[in-house]
C-alpha cells in the first residue's frame, strides 16, 4: 500500500512541470482530489443486514439441562383394563357368629324339637295300644278300640276328641288290622269313608278321594238311597250302610 501511493504522489508532482501557471493549478487541485481518493478511507457506517443465508448441518446433541419446577398434577386420565387376577391372600381370623349361622342352629333346634314331638307322639300311641287290648300296630299308624258302639257322627267325634279319626284305611295291611279288631269283638266296624259330598264318590274325612277299596261283590248299592258311610266285616269286606246305625269304633292315630 505505501508503494502505491508514493506513485501516485510522484505521478501527481511530475505533471506542474510542462503547464502554464493557471493550468498548473487547476490540474493540482484535479489531482488533489485523486491523491485524497488514493489516500486510506476511514470506516463507514454499518450496512443493513443482509438476507438469512441456508440452514446450516444439525449439530451435535448437547448435555441434558438442569431439571425444571414440578409442574402442577393433570387431571385425571380414563379408566384403564382390568389386571390379571392376583394370587389368593393368607385367610383371616375366623369372625363373630353371623347371622346366618344363628338361623341355621335356630333351624336345627326347631327341627329336634319336631323330633322330640314326633317321639312323644309314637310312644303316646304305644302307651294307648298297652291299655286297648284291641290295638294294632301297622307302620306309623295304630289302630285302637275301646268297644264302644255307636253312630257314624258320634264315633267321628269320639275319635277326634282323643286326637284320631276314624280308621281310614288305605292298602291291604291297614285293612287287615282292622279286620283282626273287629274278628276280636265280633262287631262291624265303621270307616272314616263317606260319599256324602258326591253320590258314588267315596272320599276320606279329609276330601281326599280313596285310594284303597275292598268292596263285597255286588257293593256298594246305596239301599233305598240312605247308605252314604262304609262298614267293614269280619271278612275285611266293606258294605255301604246308613250313617245312622250303630258300629263298633275303631280310631286311628
Amino acid at each position: 500500500m505505501f508503494q502505491l501511493l508514493t506513485f501516485c504522489a510522484l505521478v501527481l508532482c511530475a505533471s506542474p512541470a510542462t503547464t502554464p501557471a493557471q493550468q498548473v493549478i487547476q490540474t493540482w487541485h484535479r489531482n488533489a482530489c485523486s491523491l485524497v481518493v488514493c489516500a486510506p478511507a476511514e470506516r463507514g457506517l454499518p450496512g443493513t443486514d443482509g438476507r438469512d443465508g441456508l440452514q446450516g448441518p444439525k449439530g451435535e446433541r448437547g448435555e441434558p439441562g438442569l431439571h425444571g419446577i414440578r409442574g402442577l398434577q393433570g387431571p385425571p386420565g380414563e379408566i384403564g383394563p382390568t389386571g390379571a387376577k392376583g394370587d389368593t391372600g393368607p385367610q383371616g381370623e375366623r369372625g363373630a357368629i353371623g347371622q346366618t349361622e344363628v338361623n341355621l342352629m335356630k333351624n336345627q333346634v326347631t327341627a329336634l324339637e319336631g323330633q322330640l314331638k314326633a317321639l312323644q307322639a309314637s310312644f303316646t300311641k304305644y302307651q294307648k295300644v298297652a291299655t286297648f287290648p284291641g290295638g294294632r300296630i301297622v307302620g306309623n299308624k295304630v289302630f285302637i278300640t275301646s268297644g264302644y258302639e255307636g253312630n257314624f257322627d258320634d264315633l267321628k267325634q269320639r275319635c277326634q276328641q282323643a286326637g284320631g279319626q276314624l280308621a281310614s284305611p288305605r292298602n291291604s295291611a291297614e285293612n287287615t288290622a282292622i279286620k283282626d279288631i273287629v274278628v276280636l269283638y265280633q262287631k262291624s266296624a265303621f270307616l272314616g269313608i263317606t260319599d256324602i259330598q258326591t253320590e258314588g264318590t267315596f272320599r276320606y274325612l279329609n276330601g281326599e278321594t280313596i285310594v284303597y277299596s275292598n268292596w263285597q261283590a255286588g257293593e256298594p248299592n246305596n239301599d233305598h238311597n240312605q247308605e252314604d258311610c262304609v262298614e267293614v266285616y269280619s271278612s275285611g269286606k266293606w258294605n255301604d250302610k246308613s250313617c245312622g246305625e250303630k258300629q263298633l269304633i275303631i280310631c286311628e292315630f
